[in-house]
């Protein structure tokens, strides 16, 4: 295992108990001193889409929807290839997937959706449907940042996903995620954990990005994540990687997303892909 993980986590943790507690997020509403009124605790109108959203769909963000808002996600990815040279579709693959999202209060938000990989071949080398959703829920909490979704932010989310619906008992991430927000730029940093119930399999994951605003509603930049198998099983790869670049177009309460670049999941070890992800999701 690699031990820069750890240490990714912990700098993390320490950011969030030595920033300002001024700064840490409002669970309900919070007064405008200026104005003597009550304000929205998450505005909606952010040119840049808020903290609740991300530029890449690598990334998990670290705010929460507005209380009682709704976000609906669209999503394609296609890999060539996407399989070893001796798996039974080895060339290309495009997986789509929807999921919804639920903002409620105090900076809590939950999310469900799927990712479909199209149909997983079974033991006796037929399509099968029921290997090809790998569904997932989500719950997700924005321990600290400005409720204007500028500057620092932290927040982290617990994710249970499994692949098909064959009895498989599933897997489970802890994330920590952060990001520092400006009008004409954004970066991210997050660490992830994760355990098989299946097997004793293990992992941790990296996952970065950084964008620069052309204008508020439109950003370019790079992305990628890093995975290091902390306990795997044999034949298993240790390490898996995704790069590429980003781009995020946002419209009010519309986002559209894409990642062009390379990954080395589901290939032999030292083999990678070229990858594609596009997204589209709308709020109300």
């Amino acid at each position: 295992m690699k031990r820069t993980f750890p240490f990714a986590v912990a700098g993390l943790a320490a950011a969030a108990f030595l920033a300002s507690p001024s700064a840490k997020a409002d669970p309900t509403t919070s007064t405008d001193t200026n104005a003597n009124e009550t304000a929205e605790r998450v505005p909606k109108d952010d040119p840049t889409g808020g903290a609740y959203t991300s530029p890449t769909l690598l990334f998990i963000p670290a705010g929460a929807l507005p209380a009682w808002n709704v976000r609906v996600t669209a999503l394609s990815e296609f890999q060539s290839p996407y399989q070893a040279a001796d798996a039974p579709l080895p060339d290309a693959g495009i997986r789509p997937g929807a999921g919804v999202e639920l903002g409620l209060p105090a900076g809590f938000a939950v999310a469900a959706g799927t990712n479909w990989v199209g149909g997983d071949v079974n033991d006796s080398g037929q399509k099968d449907f029921n290997l090809g959703l790998s569904p997932y829920f989500q719950g997700r909490f924005h321990i600290f940042g400005d409720r204007s979704g500028q500057d620092f932010q932290l927040g982290t989310s617990v994710t249970y996903k499994f692949v098909g619906f064959e009895g498989d008992p599933g897997e489970v991430e802890l994330a920590l995620s952060a990001q520092y927000r400006k009008r004409s730029w954004e970066a991210g940093l997050q660490a992830v954990m994760g355990k098989d119930f299946a097997t004793t399999d293990a992992d941790a994951e990296l996952h970065a990005y950084a964008l620069y605003r052309v204008v508020p509603q439109l950003g370019i930049g790079a992305a990628g994540q890093v995975r290091d198998g902390v306990v795997i099983q044999p034949g298993e790869t240790s390490y898996d990687a995704i790069a590429g670049g980003i781009v995020s177009f946002t419209i009010t309460q519309y986002q559209l997303g894409g990642l062009f670049g390379a990954s080395t999941l589901g290939l032999d070890q030292g083999h990678f892909g070229a990858l594609g992800q596009l997204f589209a999701s709308a709020r109300f």
